[in-house]
């Protein structure tokens, strides 16, 4: 490049100045060196482009060969796409679902396999256009195809629909497909073939139903038969019990009581099979009520005393001082359940006896009252306490036969307690004999008021039977006292007269010391013996924790038993005009007779609708009426008469229902027509008495006799 410019500089100078002409030998000098500059210069030009070249060969060797290389990787992505894609499709196609995209308008924008095989559907004919299968007849299912708001998220619904194999039931779910902006684009449907399980489950539903209305026919069946039965039943007790108040001779007497006794075995048999019937078909019906708790169980226990006496046992009922006095809950079902226990306790205890005890606790912020009924009984083998609550089951064959029973008391009540929200269990006791318990949630309505009457009075015990004396020595602690043997010269004796054996009691007590005697209620007759002996007062057997400490030091001497009162015709003033509603003529003289040998008015009606008829033109003292009676009953006819009462504006007369059991008439339903209260049938006398008393104290009928 240097000789190339430096010839041209020279030529050009030359010529300028004319020193050369064109053909002269200097100026071919210079020529000829600008020539091999020109030369030179395209040389190294060429050699530049050839460098150039071969770098952007060597370029396009590596960009070619990075191509080559996307272009596997972009075709091993699309075979593992392809390869994906028909897996995922043969996934979804074997599960047997079928998928469905619609876009906003409705019309198809997407079908698998599945969906155009179940509808004889092709992708050609389908894609692009509104697909809706036809609904069965008596479907109200949704329209498949209708959109609604999707924007709220999921739909399920199950649809009966015409399918290419006949009518099908699909069960769908259906969901948004939404853009970035949050708009519907699509909705997928996927749906699944539920028509083998619908037919499993409409069989299912009609054998149920098939089941259902057989328990039902089979619990109607057995109230029918078991109401049937017990009211000629009801006839042959109150028979047997007015016979008994007729002078006859011993063995007479015994013959009467044994029927009596058959008679009520029967009736109790017949109540466990109406129970247990009534809560298998789940008709029993809870009550809210006012429950005075400590009269409750002091009731339940005197009412199994006789029984208990009768096997020569102690039945003991011991309170916690806590106990509230009063809580909500259903009385009846309480009671039922606390007698079943006590009487099963009974029934298969031969020695010693049987305790009951009840006491407050807190459980889950929970107020619960705890039962237990401990005995010293048979006890329930290891193997049978898991079934011991089931329907017809007995710890053991050999006591079932022995002991008697249906062996659904406890099933019963296990049923019962769950119904009240509680738990019900058996606990093995050492030595022998068994403990039942049960829990009942209830509110407390009044708390109980802990007392303490025998704070710092010393007491001894003399018995022989460690029940009477262990639950004795608990309720004189709670109340203050103490227990202490005989010999530390306590301030108060008890002494146990066992079941009536009174001739066996130490003569001439200790002067100094209270000598208090403990009998059963058929000792009554030992009282003027047991004055003699020198004893301080006496306690009836069992005894109530409220006796206890009030009659200790109650300054009362034993009396001469008041002779039994004879069941003449009282005077005018106390006699009553009593309306008897009772369409069974067995029942309607059992009644009546009681009625008339207290010296009562009976005017008897056998239908609701004479009873209603009759309280309007007649003034009567006190309604007696029949729950179930032909045309009207006696729960409507006690509504109307007190409508009649309300517009006539006559005084209220006491209405009393007679019925073979308040549990199962509705105790509710005949409070609510205006009742006053309940006979159980056959009728009690010691009951009838005991309400006549509570409605009419002494001079207050406010009609004369006929």
């Amino acid at each position: 490049m240097g000789v190339l410019a430096v010839g041209g500089a020279a030529l050009a100078d030359l010529l300028a100045h004319g020193r050369v002409t064109l053909f002269s030998p200097l100026f071919l000098v210079a020529f000829a060196l600008l020539g091999v500059g020109v030369l030179f210069l395209g040389l190294l030009r060429a050699r530049e482009r050839a460098r150039t070249l071969q770098a952007t060969t060597a370029e396009l060797r590596i960009l070619t060969e990075r191509l080559e290389s996307s272009l596997a990787a972009v075709s091993a992505i699309n075979a593992r796409l392809h390869e994906s894609e028909a897996r995922y499709k043969g996934l979804v196609d074997s599960l047997g679902d079928v998928i469905a995209r619609r876009g906003p308008d409705g019309r198809l924008t997407y079908a698998n396999d599945a969906f155009l095989t179940l509808f004889g559907l092709s992708a050609e004919h389908s894609i692009g256009k509104i697909v809706a299968p036809e609904l069965h007849p008596e479907s109200h299912a949704k329209q498949f195809g209708k959109l609604g708001n999707m924007h709220n998220g999921r739909a399920r619904y199950d649809q009966h629909v015409l399918a290419a194999a006949g009518w099908r039931w699909i069960s769908w779910e259906d969901y948004p497909i939404l853009n970035e902006k949050g708009e519907l684009v699509e909705v997928q449907s996927v749906g699944r073939d539920i028509t083998e399980r619908k037919t499993l489950e409409d069989a299912l539903a009609g054998a149920r139903d098939r089941a259902e209305a057989a328990s039902h026919a089979k619990s109607r069946f057995l109230a029918t038969m078991s109401h049937e039965i017990r009211t000629p039943m009801n006839g042959v007790l109150g028979m047997a019990r007015l016979l008994l108040e007729t002078g006859l001779h011993p063995e007479q007497q015994s013959y009467v009581e044994a029927i009596e006794q058959s008679g009520r075995s029967l009736l109790s048999l017949i109540d466990d099979i109406l129970d247990f019937s009534k809560i298998e078909s789940g008709v029993v019906t809870l009550e809210e009520e006012e429950v005075e708790l400590q009269s409750l169980i002091a009731g339940v226990a005197e009412l199994l005393g006789p029984r208990a006496r009768a096997k020569g046992i102690e039945l003991v009922a011991v309170t916690a001082p806590d106990l509230p006095e009063t809580v909500s809950s259903d009385a009846g079902r309480m009671r039922q359940i606390l007698t079943n226990l006590v009487g099963n306790a009974v029934k298969f205890t031969e020695t010693g006896g049987v305790r009951i005890d009840a006491k407050l606790v807190e459980r889950d912020e929970q107020t619960l009252i705890r039962f237990e009924v401990r005995d010293t009984g048979v006890g329930v083998p290891a193997d049978k306490r898991k079934d011991i609550f089931s329907e017809f089951v007995q710890a053991d064959s050999s006591h079932a036969r022995r002991f008697g029973g249906s062996g659904l008391g406890l099933a019963i009540s296990k049923r019962l307690v769950g119904a009240m929200g509680g738990e019900i269990g058996l606990e093995p006791v050492r030595g022998g004999g068994s403990l039942f318990w049960f829990t009942l949630p209830v509110r407390i309505l009044r708390e109980g008021k802990i007392r303490r009457p025998l704070e710092g009075v010393r007491i001894s015990l003399v018995s022989r039977n460690p029940i009477l004396r262990d639950g004795l020595g608990t309720q004189i602690r709670d109340a203050g006292g103490t227990v202490v043997p005989q010999r530390e010269r306590p301030d108060v004796i008890l002494i146990d007269a066992g079941a009536g054996d009174i001739p066996n009691l130490p003569a001439d007590p200790d002067p100094v010391i209270r000598s208090i005697v403990l009998v059963t209620p058929g000792a009554r007759g030992w009282l003027p013996e047991l004055k003699a002996l020198g004893f301080s007062g006496y306690l009836v057997k069992p005894v109530r924790a409220a006796w206890l400490g009030k009659r200790l030091f109650e300054d009362t001497p034993i009396e001469e038993p008041a002779p039994q009162r004879a069941l003449r015709p009282l005077n005018s003033n106390h006699s009553l005009r009593i309306l008897l509603a009772e369409d069974n003529p067995i029942n309607a003289l059992l009644t009546r007779e009681l009625l008339r040998r207290r010296g009562h008015y009976v005017h008897e009606v056998t239908t609701g609708i004479d009873a209603v008829a009759a309280a309007a033109n007649e003034a009567f003292d006190l309604v007696l009426t029949d729950v179930h009676m032909p045309g009207l009953d006696g729960v409507e006819a006690a509504r109307r008469i007190r409508e009649d009462e309300a517009r006539a504006g006559r005084a209220r007369v006491p209405i009393v229902a007679l019925t073979a059991d308040a549990v199962e008439t509705g105790k509710r339903a005949c409070l609510d027509a205006g009742m006053d209260g309940f006979l159980t049938k056959p009728v009690d006398p010691a009951e009838l008495d005991m309400i006549l008393g509570n409605l009419f104290p002494a001079g207050t009928a406010r009609t004369a006799a006929a």
